[in-house]
Formats: structure tokens, sequence, C-alpha cells
């Protein structure tokens, strides 16, 4: 079960660093920026990166792959756990065969990989016994984790879609 703090580390942290690179270092022209000026009217600073394109185009995938991850450890159902690696995944197949305007990029997969290490390496992956979420968790609360999953995989997938698949 995520502690306060491991949700604010590891899920949330990811999500603002990755937006933040999004922000300020990608194009205006992406639609993540322009439903991000549509909210928020003051242009962010544009600076640029030509030496560490891995920062601006591969990092941010990585970092909410990260966060969605562990977003998928509140599931009841361990199996969802690695849905978002099936998506992100899925979405680099879908570019790779031009279902779609995005562009395949195999340091987008390393760096998912990398993700799903670090997951795993921080524990992420580690089973709980029916026994151990029953002594963490009330009943009431695990009904709310569904929903809370089931919300944080449409963010995912909106996010994802906004920023890596439907470019201008």
């Amino acid at each position: 079960m995520l502690t306060t703090r491991r949700t604010l580390l590891y899920c949330l942290l990811p999500l603002l660093i990755s937006f933040a690179i999004y922000a300020v270092f990608r194009s205006p022209d992406t639609i993540v920026n322009q439903v991000l000026l549509a909210f928020w009217p003051a242009k962010p600073p544009m600076l640029h990166l030509p030496q560490a394109a891995w920062f601006v185009y591969n990092l941010p995938g990585a970092l909410w792959l990260f966060a969605f991850l562990w977003i998928g450890t509140l599931s009841a159902s361990r199996r969802l756990t690695l849905l978002p690696l099936a998506l992100a995944l899925g979405i680099e197949a879908v570019q790779l065969l031009h279902f779609t305007d995005g562009t395949f990029d195999p340091l987008d997969v390393l760096f998912y990989l990398l993700a799903l290490g670090a997951f795993a390496a921080l524990g992420g992956l580690a089973k709980q016994t029916p026994a151990a979420v029953a002594e963490t968790t009330t009943e009431p609360i695990m009904r709310h984790l569904s929903k809370r999953y089931k919300l944080a995989m449409a963010v995912f997938v909106a996010m994802v879609l906004l920023s890596d698949v439907w470019v201008k």
C-alpha cells in the first residue's frame, strides 16, 4: 500500500517534473502546451537543450510511466499494475506501424524499460498477499482506490495521447 510520502514522491513528483519539462523545453505548438496556455495565459520561457534531446523528448514519458506504474499498485488486481507499461509500449508499436501521427522512437522504449527497472528496484513489483492488504486497508478505502485507479489510468492515457500521439 502506498503511503502518503511514497505517493507524493513516486507519483506526483515525476508527473510534475515531466510537466515542467514539457512547459519549458517543448514547442508551444505541442498539444500539451496549447492546453496549458488555454488555462494559464502567461507563456513559459522556451529553453533549448540541443545536447540533451533525451531529456526533453524521452525522459518525460519515462517519468509518466514510472508514476503510473506506482499508481497501478493502488489497484486491487495486481495484474493491472503493469497496464501502463502495456499502454506505453502499445503506443510505440502503433507509431512504428504508422497508424498515428506520432513518431516511433527506440529511445522511448529504452526509457520505458528503465522506468520499469526503477519501479521494480524500488519494490513496485513486490507481491502483496491478501492478508497484508487486509491489514493495511479497510474495505471502504479499497472501493475508493478502484475509482482512483480508473481516474489515474484515464489521465495517463490522455497525457500520453496529447503529448506523443497527436502532434501538429
